[in-house]
């Protein structure tokens, strides 16, 4: 199934995510109904691996940035420009990376809960 996603992805590689760009997947989120909070974090997951405060591996970094892009690209297998139709697809990559990815989200999840409860046991 990797090889499927990484076959996918391969018209998105040579982009690179801008803070616009995260702004921009954010913002897009409140359309994807129950997938949002799972492109929430991996939109937070890839800005802490860019940022260098998590760690993950350059496969993974690749899926999930390319994820990123392919829900941001206004022009995608159906245009974000058919309202709740280009939605939809988004949501349905989202979903399915989410659920590929279960075990790494799980980790970062887990690594946010242990860095917030650092913070305030700091502050």
């Amino acid at each position: 199934m990797d090889k499927i996603i990484l076959k996918f992805f391969n018209s998105f590689k040579g982009k690179k995510l801008s803070s616009k760009d995260f702004k921009s997947a954010i913002k897009k989120a409140m359309n994807l109904g129950a997938t949002a909070e799972d492109l929430l974090l991996i939109v937070n997951l890839v800005k802490d691996t860019k940022e260098k405060k998590y760690k993950l591996d350059k496969k993974c970094f690749f899926v999930l940035t390319t994820a990123i892009v392919y829900v941001i690209a206004p022009i995608d297998a159906v245009s974000d420009l058919i309202p709740v139709a280009g939605w939809v697809d988004d949501a349905t990559l989202i979903g399915y990376v989410a659920r590929s990815y279960t075990d790494v989200l799980r980790d970062y999840k887990e690594f946010c809960k242990t860095n917030n409860e650092k913070n305030e046991h700091t502050n």
